[in-house]
């Protein structure tokens, strides 16, 4: 069935207001505009990342504006492609990477992860809120910043990471930071596939 001028000019307001959302926090988020961040969650929002898991919109900002001051500003690519709406309920899932420079035994080094970031969104008061936000990590890669250098990584520590996140999970144990072994990611399929099963019963009101 053909949907009307009207029908179709608010499923691309909806989405285009979608696309702004992700984009617009991972911006703020880069540029330390923590109120802008913020404004972006829900009060109630679930966020799991490699180094942070809570609820709290503004709790993840506040965690945020910590970290970053302990680990250095990594910084966000967001290409937000695929969005689906029913009513006030929406989700989002956008291609990402994540670039990061660290200095692990004194050898600068950059680390690009290669992921999609995934969140619900609610509208309140016409508003589009995020709800999650959870990142399904696909691949990551790391490189001394002078090729002359070699790459200061114990081998045998990073074969007992995840593929999907090994050197991102390898930089966090530098950093005192243990990276959970079961995050969403690609090399793991089954838990994906279920995951996203869970965001379309979500999606379709049944939770």
């Amino acid at each position: 069935m053909q949907q009307d001028d009207g029908t179709r000019l608010k499923a691309l307001l909806d989405r285009e207001e979608l696309f702004d959302l992700v984009r617009r926090e991972r911006f703020a988020r880069d540029q330390r505009r923590f109120d802008v961040m913020s404004a972006c969650f829900h009060r109630d929002a679930y966020i799991r990342t490699s180094w942070y898991e809570g609820r709290g919109g503004q709790a993840y900002v506040d965690a945020t504006r910590e970290w970053m001051n302990a680990t250095g500003n990594s910084k966000h690519w967001v290409f937000p492609a695929f969005a689906q709406v029913t009513g006030d309920r929406a989700t989002v899932e956008s291609p990402a990477m994540i670039f990061n420079r660290a200095r692990p035994d004194g050898v600068e080094i950059d680390l690009h992860v290669f992921c999609r970031f995934f969140s619900r969104a609610v509208r309140e008061a016409g508003t589009w809120k995020l709800l999650t936000f959870e990142v399904l990590f696909e691949r990551d890669i790391a490189k001394p910043v002078n090729p002359a250098e070699t790459l200061p990584i114990d081998w045998s520590v990073l074969s007992t990471m995840r593929p999907s996140y090994k050197f991102l999970a390898y930089i966090q144990h530098t950093r005192g930071v243990t990276v959970k072994p079961d995050l969403l990611g690609d090399d793991q399929p089954d838990p994906l596939s279920a995951f996203h099963e869970g965001e379309e019963r979500w999606l379709a009101g049944a939770d």
